[in-house]
């Protein structure tokens, strides 16, 4: 099956162990972690720092409608996005799902480079600021 890493995203915030010390993610989470950040960054905002390239043009998309262009052109913008990953190996699937008039859910599942298990992704692009 896969590993399923998107129940980390609904806990953003820092979080703290026992010992008083923040906790560090590892292993599949980790690179599902980078994986989100990738794609949540625009793409040329970390320029200054060195990274023009690291990011995704998702941005771009907002205020297009929900159809199916657009929802191909996401597809294209995160694999474009993944391929910069250097822990991924392979992409074997993205998809894109209409979930609202303004939103899609995006199911991602990449193959880590060290590893043949499957690591799943999901994640809703709104297409509107509300």
């Amino acid at each position: 099956m896969g590993t399923r890493v998107d129940k980390f995203l609904e806990f953003r915030d820092l979080q703290v162990n026992a010992k008083g010390d923040f906790d560090v993610v590892s292993g599949n989470y980790n690179l599902g972690q980078a994986i989100f950040n990738r794609i949540s960054t625009r793409q040329g905002e970390l320029e200054e720092f060195g990274h023009p390239a690291y990011g995704s043009r998702l941005y771009e998309l907002i205020g297009e409608p929900n159809n199916e262009r657009t929802r191909e052109l996401i597809k294209m913008y995160v694999r474009e996005c993944l391929m910069q990953e250097p822990r991924i190996k392979d992409i074997p699937g993205i998809s894109v799902k209409e979930r609202t008039r303004d939103s899609v859910d995006v199911s991602i599942t990449v193959i880590p480079i060290e590893s043949e298990v499957a690591l799943n992704i999901v994640f809703p692009f709104y297409l509107e600021i509300v």
